[in-house]
């Protein structure tokens, strides 16, 4: 066993012993630390505070859009979007002259529900257009076409379109049928040109449940014209 001397036993003690000013430095030391553990608890506290509140935040976002009417998002979705801005579509009228520049001019002449479509100057020996489908009519715009452009406009090429809607909700494409110059006739499927200063009788046709003819609920036909958009109510 290793003995200690009386001197090792002294030199010991005085190593331990703390002067009055290292006690004052070991406790600004330790007062020191407790100030940054506060400070770090602080702000972990803080970034756990922000984080709750984000998602707080975004929770009340997610339940605010599933709050809105369907009606109101169709209405947005309705608009025409270009660049940074929102463009409602023109509202045109029945009998009004829509000028779309060096493009066409067109006009709504009458809109009309049936099961079977006769040209605009039916006669004896006129033709039409029968509706099959069981259950469904057809809905006929007949517009007036004038071709204003240095180029011909091609029925195959969709030189213009229309969709139906239906209690703001419900859609349905058309499609187009001329009538032949001079006749009371149609012409066949996507058979009809209109020549540079031309007008042409053009039927656009929707089929669409027969029970929408009478029930009085909204109805618009919305027409797309070289990137131009426009809306014509029907009721």
């Amino acid at each position: 066993m290793t003995t200690f001397l009386d001197e090792q036993f002294s030199d010991m003690e005085q190593e331990l012993k703390m002067t009055e000013k290292s006690k004052s430095l070991l406790r600004n030391k330790v007062l020191q630390n407790t100030v940054i553990i506060k400070k770090r608890d602080l702000k972990n506290n803080r970034a756990w505070q922000y984080n709750t509140i984000t998602v707080i935040l975004i929770a009340a976002v997610i339940i605010f859009l599933d709050t809105q009417s369907l009606d109101t998002l169709r209405e947005t979705a309705n608009k025409v979007s270009y660049s940074d801005e929102i463009f409602e579509p023109t509202e045109v009228k029945m009998m009004d002259k829509v000028v779309v520049q060096d493009y066409i001019e067109f006009t709504i002449q009458s809109n009309n529900f049936g099961k079977k479509i006769n040209p605009s100057n039916s006669g004896p020996t006129s033709s039409y257009m029968f509706n099959g489908n069981n259950g469904e009519i057809y809905l006929d715009i007949l517009v007036t076409v004038r071709n204003t452009s240095s180029t011909e406009l091609s029925e195959a090429n969709d030189f213009m379109s229309i969709e139906i809607i239906y209690d703001d909700r419900e859609e349905f494409n058309s499609f187009t049928r001329f009538e032949r110059v001079g006749e009371s006739k149609f012409t066949s499927l996507n058979n009809s040109i209109i020549k540079p200063l031309q007008t042409r009788v053009v039927h656009f046709l929707t089929s669409v449940p027969a029970s929408i003819e009478k029930d009085g609920k909204p109805l618009k036909a919305v027409i797309t014209a070289n990137g131009e958009k426009y809306e014509y109510v029907i009721r």
